[in-house]
């Protein structure tokens, strides 16, 4: 320590001593600094993940609503299928009815009334219908037309 006090003065010595804690400051500061860059880039990082598993959450939730949308489809398109059926059967059931009517009471039937067996008719043969009331209209359309009278019963 003596050949250090007589190399130097006492003013160099403290020169030393100041530049070298500055020194350490400075290195304190870069590990500050790197440990920042090492957080920020760990915390976009971690944002980046948590946005991919946001997205990844959301496709699943939209992959669930698909599947709930297509089996209400599936189900929509049956309760479909059920109601045209029983429209068809409506429709054969009340075209027979009005069949029998005219052709075994009646024996004549008026424009307006031929026009509704065609129109409820037309929309059977829509809902893929097929049966022997194509033979029951072409039994209608074939009976006298009349005009209706307020004194006609039968």
């Amino acid at each position: 320590m003596l050949e250090l006090l007589s190399k130097f003065s006492i003013a160099q010595i403290l020169l030393f001593i100041v530049l070298l804690a500055i020194a350490f400051k400075e290195v304190a500061d870069f590990i500050d600094w790197v440990q920042d860059k090492i957080k920020k880039r760990d915390k976009k990082t971690i944002t980046q993940q948590e946005e991919q598993q946001k997205r990844i959450d959301r496709f699943d939730q939209l992959e669930k609503n698909v599947g709930e949308m297509n089996e209400y489809m599936k189900d929509m398109g049956n309760k479909i299928n059920i109601l045209m059926d029983s429209d068809k059967d409506a429709i054969k059931a009340w075209i027979t009815r009005e069949h029998h009517y005219f052709c075994y009471q009646r024996k004549w039937i008026d424009d307006y009334s031929l026009d509704c067996l065609e129109r409820r008719y037309s929309h059977y043969v829509e809902e893929n219908g097929n049966s022997f009331i194509s033979t029951l209209m072409d039994e209608l359309r074939a009976l006298p037309k009349k005009e209706p009278n307020d004194n006609d019963d039968n």
